[in-house]
Protein backbone atom coordinates (compact mmCIF):
# COMPACT_ATOMS: atom_id res chain seq x y z
CA UNK A 1 0.00 0.00 0.00
CA UNK A 2 1.98 3.58 -0.79
CA UNK A 3 0.43 5.49 1.60
CA UNK A 4 2.17 8.49 0.42
CA UNK A 5 0.10 8.17 -2.62
CA UNK A 6 -3.10 7.36 -1.17
CA UNK A 7 -2.36 10.78 1.48
CA UNK A 8 -1.60 12.83 -2.01
CA UNK A 9 -4.80 11.78 -3.95
CA UNK A 10 -7.05 12.53 -0.69
CA UNK A 11 -5.60 16.06 -0.09
CA UNK A 12 -6.45 16.80 -3.64
CA UNK A 13 -10.13 15.90 -2.77
CA UNK A 14 -10.61 18.00 -0.21
CA UNK A 15 -12.16 20.88 -1.47
CA UNK A 16 -14.52 18.32 -4.16
CA UNK A 17 -15.31 15.44 -1.56
CA UNK A 18 -18.39 16.89 -0.33
CA UNK A 19 -19.87 16.95 -3.56
CA UNK A 20 -19.19 13.55 -4.96
CA UNK A 21 -19.08 11.71 -2.02
CA UNK A 22 -22.93 10.77 -2.50
CA UNK A 23 -22.34 6.83 -0.88
CA UNK A 24 -19.78 7.93 1.47
CA UNK A 25 -22.21 9.93 3.23
CA UNK A 26 -25.08 7.59 3.03
CA UNK A 27 -22.37 5.39 4.98
CA UNK A 28 -22.01 7.87 7.54
CA UNK A 29 -25.55 8.14 8.01
CA UNK A 30 -26.26 4.64 8.17
CA UNK A 31 -23.26 3.88 10.88
CA UNK A 32 -24.58 6.71 13.23
CA UNK A 33 -28.08 5.29 12.86
CA UNK A 34 -26.61 1.67 13.70
CA UNK A 35 -24.56 3.20 16.80
CA UNK A 36 -27.99 5.10 18.07
CA UNK A 37 -29.57 1.80 18.38
CA UNK A 38 -25.80 -0.22 20.19
CA UNK A 39 -24.96 2.53 22.62
CA UNK A 40 -27.09 2.31 25.79
CA UNK A 41 -25.62 5.57 26.95
CA UNK A 42 -23.51 8.75 25.73
CA UNK A 43 -19.58 8.09 24.66
CA UNK A 44 -17.38 10.72 26.86
CA UNK A 45 -14.36 9.81 24.96
CA UNK A 46 -14.26 9.35 21.36
CA UNK A 47 -11.43 8.45 18.93
CA UNK A 48 -12.30 9.16 14.86
CA UNK A 49 -10.03 7.78 12.79
CA UNK A 50 -9.57 8.47 9.16
CA UNK A 51 -12.24 11.89 10.04
CA UNK A 52 -11.62 13.62 6.03
CA UNK A 53 -13.25 16.14 5.91
CA UNK A 54 -16.05 15.45 8.51
CA UNK A 55 -18.58 13.51 7.01
CA UNK A 56 -18.87 11.44 9.20
CA UNK A 57 -18.19 13.59 11.95
CA UNK A 58 -20.94 16.50 11.94
CA UNK A 59 -23.77 13.57 11.20
CA UNK A 60 -22.23 11.93 14.27
CA UNK A 61 -21.78 15.14 16.55
CA UNK A 62 -26.21 16.17 15.87
CA UNK A 63 -26.92 12.72 17.51
CA UNK A 64 -24.36 12.98 20.94
CA UNK A 65 -22.90 15.08 22.87
CA UNK A 66 -19.50 13.92 23.83
CA UNK A 67 -17.34 14.93 26.32
CA UNK A 68 -14.34 14.91 24.16
CA UNK A 69 -13.47 13.70 20.62
CA UNK A 70 -10.08 13.33 18.81
CA UNK A 71 -10.00 13.62 15.35
CA UNK A 72 -7.42 11.82 13.41
CA UNK A 73 -6.54 11.63 9.60
CA UNK A 74 -3.56 11.10 7.60
CA UNK A 75 -3.85 14.07 5.98
CA UNK A 76 -3.09 17.34 7.80
CA UNK A 77 -4.40 19.15 4.97
CA UNK A 78 -8.10 18.42 6.04
CA UNK A 79 -7.99 20.08 9.08
CA UNK A 80 -8.88 23.46 7.69
CA UNK A 81 -12.52 21.72 6.65
CA UNK A 82 -12.96 21.21 10.11
CA UNK A 83 -12.77 24.58 11.29
CA UNK A 84 -16.73 24.69 12.17
CA UNK A 85 -16.35 21.57 13.98
CA UNK A 86 -12.87 21.90 16.22
CA UNK A 87 -13.33 23.39 19.81
CA UNK A 88 -11.98 22.67 23.13
CA UNK A 89 -12.94 19.12 23.09
CA UNK A 90 -13.31 18.35 19.80
CA UNK A 91 -9.42 18.67 18.44
CA UNK A 92 -7.69 17.03 15.35
CA UNK A 93 -4.08 15.38 15.14
CA UNK A 94 -2.86 14.62 11.81
CA UNK A 95 -1.27 11.09 11.04
CA UNK A 96 -1.15 7.68 9.77
CA UNK A 97 -3.33 5.67 12.63
CA UNK A 98 -1.82 2.60 12.09
CA UNK A 99 1.60 4.08 13.56
CA UNK A 100 1.03 7.57 14.60
CA UNK A 101 0.12 7.96 18.34
CA UNK A 102 -3.31 8.24 19.30
CA UNK A 103 -5.32 8.83 22.56
CA UNK A 104 -6.51 6.24 24.47
CA UNK A 105 -9.13 5.15 27.03
CA UNK A 106 -11.86 5.79 24.66
CA UNK A 107 -15.32 4.57 25.62
CA UNK A 108 -15.98 5.21 21.54
CA UNK A 109 -13.53 4.33 18.20
CA UNK A 110 -14.97 4.92 15.15
CA UNK A 111 -13.61 4.72 11.48
CA UNK A 112 -15.85 4.99 8.35
CA UNK A 113 -14.73 4.05 4.92
CA UNK A 114 -11.35 3.87 6.04
CA UNK A 115 -9.87 0.13 7.22
CA UNK A 116 -9.83 -1.23 3.54
CA UNK A 117 -6.58 1.66 2.96
CA UNK A 118 -4.57 -0.23 5.98
CA UNK A 119 -1.96 -2.62 5.80
CA UNK A 120 -2.56 -4.36 8.61
CA UNK A 121 -6.36 -4.24 9.60
CA UNK A 122 -6.17 -7.05 12.09
CA UNK A 123 -3.23 -4.81 13.87
CA UNK A 124 -5.23 -2.04 13.77
CA UNK A 125 -8.18 -3.34 15.15
CA UNK A 126 -5.98 -4.74 18.02
CA UNK A 127 -4.22 -1.68 18.56
CA UNK A 128 -7.97 -0.44 18.79
CA UNK A 129 -8.86 -2.67 21.95
CA UNK A 130 -5.57 -1.23 23.66
CA UNK A 131 -7.07 2.21 23.18
CA UNK A 132 -10.36 1.03 24.91
CA UNK A 133 -11.86 1.11 28.11
CA UNK A 134 -13.57 -1.89 29.50
CA UNK A 135 -16.81 -2.46 28.29
CA UNK A 136 -15.64 0.18 25.08
CA UNK A 137 -17.18 0.19 21.77
CA UNK A 138 -15.28 0.43 18.35
CA UNK A 139 -17.30 0.71 15.39
CA UNK A 140 -16.11 0.08 11.76
CA UNK A 141 -17.11 0.33 8.07
CA UNK A 142 -15.13 -0.27 5.53
CA UNK A 143 -16.25 -2.29 1.77
CA UNK A 144 -16.16 -5.93 1.07
CA UNK A 145 -14.94 -7.36 -2.05
CA UNK A 146 -17.98 -6.27 -5.26
CA UNK A 147 -16.73 -3.13 -4.28
CA UNK A 148 -16.13 -0.99 -7.45
CA UNK A 149 -15.87 -4.56 -9.20
CA UNK A 150 -16.67 -2.73 -12.49
CA UNK A 151 -13.96 -0.71 -12.67
CA UNK A 152 -11.70 -3.44 -11.32
CA UNK A 153 -12.98 -5.70 -13.70
CA UNK A 154 -11.97 -3.18 -16.64
CA UNK A 155 -8.50 -2.22 -15.26
CA UNK A 156 -7.36 -4.80 -13.37
CA UNK A 157 -6.14 -3.37 -10.58
CA UNK A 158 -8.18 -2.66 -6.98
CA UNK A 159 -7.69 -3.16 -3.02
CA UNK A 160 -7.76 -6.49 -1.91
CA UNK A 161 -11.27 -6.29 0.42
CA UNK A 162 -12.35 -8.55 3.11
CA UNK A 163 -15.16 -10.34 3.39
CA UNK A 164 -17.21 -9.80 6.11
CA UNK A 165 -16.82 -12.83 7.44
CA UNK A 166 -13.21 -12.69 7.75
CA UNK A 167 -13.62 -8.67 9.06
CA UNK A 168 -15.81 -10.19 11.73
CA UNK A 169 -12.52 -13.28 12.68
CA UNK A 170 -10.32 -10.20 12.52
CA UNK A 171 -12.68 -8.62 15.50
CA UNK A 172 -12.80 -12.05 17.43
CA UNK A 173 -8.88 -12.66 17.00
CA UNK A 174 -8.36 -9.15 18.90
CA UNK A 175 -10.39 -10.15 21.89
CA UNK A 176 -13.66 -8.42 20.77
CA UNK A 177 -17.19 -9.47 20.94
CA UNK A 178 -19.12 -8.55 17.78
CA UNK A 179 -22.42 -7.29 18.45
CA UNK A 180 -23.26 -5.87 14.51
CA UNK A 181 -22.24 -6.92 11.29
CA UNK A 182 -24.14 -5.96 8.02
CA UNK A 183 -23.08 -5.49 4.80
CA UNK A 184 -25.39 -3.70 1.75
CA UNK A 185 -24.55 -2.99 -2.10
CA UNK A 186 -25.59 1.06 -3.10
CA UNK A 187 -25.05 1.42 -7.11
CA UNK A 188 -24.26 5.12 -8.25
CA UNK A 189 -25.33 5.60 -11.92
CA UNK A 190 -22.97 8.09 -14.03
CA UNK A 191 -23.91 9.17 -17.54
CA UNK A 192 -20.85 7.71 -18.71
CA UNK A 193 -17.67 5.83 -18.03
CA UNK A 194 -15.75 9.38 -17.97
CA UNK A 195 -18.07 10.77 -14.63
CA UNK A 196 -17.31 6.97 -13.34
CA UNK A 197 -13.55 8.20 -13.28
CA UNK A 198 -14.17 12.01 -12.55
CA UNK A 199 -16.28 10.64 -9.29
CA UNK A 200 -13.71 8.75 -8.28
CA UNK A 201 -11.16 11.17 -9.18
CA UNK A 202 -12.97 13.73 -6.58
CA UNK A 203 -13.56 11.48 -3.82
CA UNK A 204 -9.88 10.34 -3.77
CA UNK A 205 -10.29 6.60 -3.78
CA UNK A 206 -7.83 6.09 -7.48
CA UNK A 207 -4.68 5.98 -5.02
CA UNK A 208 -4.45 2.54 -5.86
CA UNK A 209 -1.68 3.21 -8.81
CA UNK A 210 -0.02 6.01 -10.62
CA UNK A 211 -2.01 4.84 -13.91
CA UNK A 212 -1.42 8.04 -16.56
CA UNK A 213 -4.61 8.50 -18.11
CA UNK A 214 -3.91 9.12 -21.99
CA UNK A 215 -6.35 9.86 -24.30
CA UNK A 216 -6.19 6.26 -25.76
CA UNK A 217 -6.50 4.52 -22.43
CA UNK A 218 -9.48 6.36 -21.73
CA UNK A 219 -11.34 5.96 -25.09
CA UNK A 220 -10.39 2.11 -24.28
CA UNK A 221 -11.73 2.18 -20.57
CA UNK A 222 -14.96 3.81 -21.78
CA UNK A 223 -15.83 1.03 -24.33
CA UNK A 224 -14.93 -1.55 -22.05
CA UNK A 225 -17.14 -0.01 -19.09
CA UNK A 226 -19.95 0.43 -21.93
CA UNK A 227 -19.84 -2.99 -23.69
CA UNK A 228 -20.00 -4.86 -20.26
CA UNK A 229 -22.00 -2.04 -18.26
CA UNK A 230 -24.03 0.38 -20.42
CA UNK A 231 -27.30 0.61 -20.39
CA UNK A 232 -29.15 1.86 -23.53
CA UNK A 233 -28.84 5.39 -23.02
CA UNK A 234 -24.98 5.39 -22.22
CA UNK A 235 -24.95 5.18 -18.48
CA UNK A 236 -23.33 3.29 -16.71
CA UNK A 237 -23.54 1.68 -13.04
CA UNK A 238 -20.75 1.83 -10.43
CA UNK A 239 -21.14 -0.17 -7.29
CA UNK A 240 -20.36 0.26 -3.67
CA UNK A 241 -20.19 -2.80 -1.46
CA UNK A 242 -20.41 -1.30 2.63
CA UNK A 243 -20.20 -3.51 5.40
CA UNK A 244 -20.74 -2.29 8.48
CA UNK A 245 -19.26 -3.71 12.38
CA UNK A 246 -20.00 -2.86 15.78
CA UNK A 247 -17.80 -4.53 18.30
CA UNK A 248 -17.27 -4.24 22.46
CA UNK A 249 -13.99 -4.88 24.46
Amino acid sequence: MDKQLIRTRFARSIRSYAEYAQAQTVIASRLCSLLSGVLTEEPHKVLEIGCGTGTFTRQFLKRFRPEEMALNDICPEVKGTLADLLTPQVHFTPGDAETCALPDDRDLIVSCSVLQWFEAPGAFITRCRTLMRGGGCLALTTFGPDNLHEVTAVTGTGLNYLTMNRLHDLLTEAGLRTVLTEEEHLTLHFPSPTEVLRHLKHTGVTGVTRTSWTKGRLAEFSAEYLSGYGAGDGSVPLTYHPIYLIAKK
